[in-house]
């Protein structure tokens, strides 16, 4: 077994002990603060999840064929931004609007249903936030005692990079968690529903994990599986507080902080 291949099956374990407490500060939180709960009542819950499943495979073939595309024309893995500026935060926003955003908006459209039901909404916003914005500093913080680099550390890097993050976190969860989970939970019930949506979450993260980290399908699939602990606390925060905006500020901290600091 390879050096990489030890690395990544060791972060498995490592990523569970640190959700545990997320889990647990999430459960805590949300015991003694009411949230009110959303109006998500499908007329046809099986439909909308099948229909939730066919856009996610759609994006996910979509992003693939793209991060193909990127990889053939640069002729090598794509990496990841040494510097964050105007033009890496526009084509980010970019992306991630026609990829994610979009998608999810039109469907909400065509199906005649609420934001709401994608987990937009001011019902709990700022309970949602706060509790989002403590969790991901919580996880952003290990990440910056085992990867940080200082070296990165510039006022310019830091506004670019949470910009370009937050297109990031706000596209993912919202096509995943108030689009995506959403419906599972409808149709599956909630444990079936926050699984197939959190596995899915992690398991989508393979063609980003080949074509811009650089690893071989399995070690990829290693890394994907990695990725379980941290998006089932991601949809544990956004069942438990009801909106979209918690998970979406804990994303962009984990992403942002250990990327910039």
């Amino acid at each position: 077994m390879s050096a990489e291949m030890s690395g990544l099956l060791i972060t498995i374990p490592f990523m569970v002990l640190i959700c545990l407490p997320i889990f647990f500060l999430t459960w805590l939180a949300t015991k003694y603060h009411k949230v009110t709960s959303l109006k998500t009542d499908f007329r046809n819950p099986r439909k909308e999840a099948i229909l939730s499943i066919f856009v996610v495979v759609a994006v996910t073939i979509a992003l693939t064929g793209l991060f193909f595309l990127l990889y053939q024309n640069k002729g090598g893995t794509l990496g990841t931004p040494s510097e964050y500026n105007l033009q890496e935060v526009l084509f980010q926003w970019g992306l991630v609007g026609a990829l994610f955003i979009l998608p999810v908006l039109a469907v909400v459209k065509a199906r005649h249903l609420t934001f709401e039901t994608v987990g937009i909404t001011r019902k709990n916003a700022g309970f949602s936030i706060a509790l989002g914005l403590v969790l991901g500093l919580i996880v952003a913080i290990f990440g910056i005692l085992f990867g940080g680099n200082i070296g990165k550390l510039s006022a310019s890097n830091v506004f670019y990079g949470f910009v370009y993050f937050s297109a990031v976190g706000f596209g993912e969860e919202l096509l995943m968690r108030g689009y995506f989970q959403t419906r599972c939970i409808s149709w599956l019930g909630t444990t079936k529903g926050l699984i197939l949506a959190s596995v899915t979450m992690a398991l989508y993260h393979l063609p980003q994990r080949i074509f811009a980290v650089g690893l071989d399908p399995l070690q990829a699939l290693v890394s994907a599986v990695g990725l379980i602990p941290i998006s089932f606390a991601f949809g544990f925060l956004m069942l438990r507080t009801k909106n979209i905006l918690g998970p979406t500020f804990m994303h962009v901290l984990i992403d942002w902080v250990p990327s910039v600091i």
